[in-house]
């Protein structure tokens, strides 16, 4: 598994009060179960709106949350489970983004947990996707993924004669009646530069794909403002021709190298980078370099915090968990079927954090040198 389990176990430990708890318990405060479990406030609420839904939980002015005990829920609040059975159509591309499994998964879990009938289809392209169509029955909703490939009009057409609700894995279109889900990097962008400062840094690299996808575009726009009003500060930018599936992490690795001058030293103390997948082999390859992280250059990743993939359980990592992308997803879809007047629109992620090892202060040299890479720099 490379997403972890702190959702379903927090879910199940409310489960295991609300079985034991007697009439009039109060609820485990939510920032002591934000914290015990790892999870947003987001998730917790979700939890606890879950409860609530199946009679197992009350709350009143003045009094708060509470269980209203032995288990049993109450009758009259029960009638949300009663829901009509849907189907759900999970339409992802078939390349190797972690991302886009975890999140497919969990679609799935969420839906199905609901009693609603899910098919999960992979495609090579939007071609290939319109012949799937073809034969297939209509949808309640469905899920497509981009994962940073084009989702063209006719693709778009088709799904919406085809499903009641459209729903896009990414904050890539406005405007339309789609309801999209996504983040835009100029924040967590903005929170790795003052990070990285707050550590002493002022000569920071900023990397991300030369591709003009809409969500990285932004962090682009972000990097500019930054660059043109931090005025004590030398903000590089390094523009990587390649998208995260595409060989990406050691295209960044050889452009950073690239960087260094005659001597060997690199013109940045500090790196943040987007795209990473596979945050081990990233490590390695700047170890190999003889870059050491963070002796050498500090690194922050902005990326998915709930993927050990990603972060490697090494990298301090600015994004947001794949966790609340599938939330987000899973009450867009829900809310439009409960009123499907409700305006269209872009619902963003929150943004999260998660703490590794991958900063220190600059190199005391009045610039960054290679150097020999000692046992905490090295992934081994």
């Amino acid at each position: 598994m490379y997403m972890n389990n702190t959702a379903s176990d927090l879910e199940q430990y409310l489960d295991e009060l609300a079985n034991n708890a007697r009439p009039g318990d109060r609820l485990p405060p939510i920032r002591d179960l934000m914290r015990r479990f790892g999870v947003s406030q987001m998730l917790v609420q979700r939890a606890f709106q879950g409860l609530k839904t199946r009679g197992l939980i009350d709350s009143q002015v003045g009094r708060g949350t509470y269980f209203r005990g032995d288990g049993e829920p109450a009758l009259a609040n029960a009638g949300p489970r009663l829901q009509a059975t849907r189907s759900v159509l999970l339409l992802r591309r078939s390349i190797s983004i972690t991302r886009g499994r975890v999140l497919v998964e969990g679609l799935q879990r969420r839906f199905t947990a609901d009693g609603h009938r899910v098919l999960e289809v992979s495609y090579t392209d939007p071609a290939h996707a319109r012949t799937v169509l073809k034969g297939s029955p209509r949808f309640d909703a469905c899920v497509v993924q981009s994962t940073y490939k084009t989702i063209t009009i006719d693709l778009l057409a088709a799904l919406r004669d085809k499903c009641d609700v459209l729903a896009v894995d990414g904050a890539t279109l406005a405007g339309t009646d789609v309801e999209a889900v996504g983040m835009e990097w100029g924040e967590p962008l903005a929170k790795a530069i003052a990070l990285l400062r707050q550590q002493g840094h002022s000569r920071i690299a900023y990397a991300a794909t030369s591709s003009p996808v809409l969500a990285t575009q932004m962090g682009r726009r972000r990097f500019e403002y930054l660059q043109s009003n931090l005025a004590d500060a030398e903000l590089h930018e390094i523009t990587v021709p390649h998208l995260p599936d595409d060989h990406y992490e050691a295209a960044l690795a050889d452009l950073v190298k690239a960087s260094r001058d005659a001597s060997g030293q690199l013109p940045f103390t500090a790196l943040v980078a987007w795209g990473i997948e596979d945050g081990a082999k990233f490590r390695q390859l700047m170890s190999e370099a003889g870059i050491g992280i963070p002796s050498a250059l500090s690194v922050v990743l902005l990326g998915r915090t709930d993927l050990a993939n990603e972060h490697a359980n090494f990298f301090d990592t600015v994004g947001c968990s794949v966790a609340d992308q599938i939330e987000s997803l899973y009450q867009a879809i829900n809310a439009r079927w409960a009123d499907p007047s409700i305006p269209y629109g872009v619902r963003l992620i929150p943004v999260t954090s998660k703490a590794g090892q991958s900063i220190a202060a600059p190199p005391s040299t009045t610039r960054s040198t290679v150097s020999r890479v000692s046992a905490t720099d090295s992934p081994t």
